[in-house]
């Protein structure tokens, strides 16, 4: 078996993520559990949330699901990820890092859905595949049904995948009519930041308020977190927005050090911050900052949204801009987020 990622010995019951807490229509969704909060999270490449952790426990303790990820410690330590394809009913699993990067990056999804379903077609002759025919036990965890499939190790071609390779596309935005009204979102050149994912995101809405609401939304400004490793990445976000009072609102889930700078004649009136993680800030002096981050104040505002991708009908995710929008009651002007992201402008 390949390194990065393991095919498990058994396939989904239609309603597992669904028991699990998980409530979106991604193609993909991989669940960790989180030991700080003893708390199981999903992640679907677009939306972070919390799962419900006595399913998980439950789920996870089964002795068919246990005899096959008793090593991985998945109700224990978040050094490894589950991570389930919705279509086949396929599982795997799959150190941190490596999940995470292959949920950014959806062809390697789509190139491992592939292989899989050319496993089971498999009729006994290789053809285009160099592989072994190992009968692999396929479970459906709830209703125990059992059948006998062929399989080949297809996890060593995905292996030559090169997950930490990133596409640096630039942001187009659409062309403002009216500065005065609309912000346009600049990010330094590269979509997410140098370093950055390539999965860039943002809404914008019309001011038409005495003052102005914008969100920066990441679940992480560095990839080389695990386990218990969590290093403080940077993020610079310039503000050169000054036609309205700015409350600006800053999101991670990792911890961040925001290093905020404001061009001439910008009026930041307060900057808000939600983060998992403790977070810090840098640059301003004599501006009301109020954190909220469960490891720094105990407590934390909403869920940790970084793409836009219909926010609002999302429940998780969309209390975070509520609860913003009803705690400055000002409406929301504009979001701009990534999965990693090192820079980002509002002018």
């Amino acid at each position: 078996m390949s390194n990065l990622v393991k095919l498990l010995n058994f396939t989904a019951h239609p309603q597992l993520e669904k028991s699990l807490g998980y409530k979106s229509n991604h193609p993909w969704v991989a669940f960790h559990w989180e030991p700080e909060i003893d708390q199981v999270m999903y992640n679907d490449g677009k939306n972070i949330g919390t799962g419900i952790s006595v399913a998980w426990q439950i789920f996870i303790q089964h002795p068919l699901v246990n005899s096959e990820v008793k090593d991985y410690q998945l109700n224990e330590t978040d050094k490894y990820w589950l991570i389930l394809d919705r279509k086949n009913r396929n599982l795997y699993v799959g150190t941190a890092k490596i999940v995470s990067t292959m949920l950014e990056q959806p062809e390697s999804l789509n190139l491992l859905a592939c292989l899989d379903e050319k496993v089971d077609l498999a009729s006994g002759s290789s053809q285009n595949f160099n592989y072994s025919q190992n009968k692999r036990l396929r479970i459906n965890l709830f209703d125990q049904n059992i059948k006998y499939l062929i399989v080949i190790t297809a996890s060593v071609l995905i292996a030559s995948i090169t997950f930490g390779s990133w596409l640096l596309i630039r942001s187009k935005f659409q062309q403002q009519a009216n500065q005065n009204e609309l912000p346009t979102a600049v990010v330094d050149g590269f979509t997410c930041g140098v370093g950055g994912s390539n999965n860039f995101s943002s809404f914008f809405n019309t001011s038409n308020g005495e003052k102005e609401l914008h969100l920066v939304g990441v679940y992480e400004a560095r990839s080389d977190h695990h386990g218990g490793y969590h290093p403080t990445g940077t993020i610079n976000v310039k503000i050169e927005r000054k036609n309205q009072p700015v409350i600006l609102a800053l999101s991670s889930y990792e911890p961040v050090h925001w290093n905020v700078s404001l061009g001439k004649e910008v009026k930041l009136e307060k900057v808000i911050i939600n983060g998992y993680h403790d977070q810090e800030i840098s640059g301003i002096s004599g501006i009301p900052i109020e954190e909220f981050s469960y490891q720094g104040t105990g407590s934390y505002i909403g869920e940790f949204a970084y793409q836009w991708d219909k926010f609002h009908h999302h429940p998780s995710t969309a209390s975070l801009v509520t609860k913003l929008e009803q705690f400055t009651n000002t409406n929301l002007t504009s979001f701009q987020g990534c999965y990693r992201g090192t820079n980002f402008t509002i002018k």
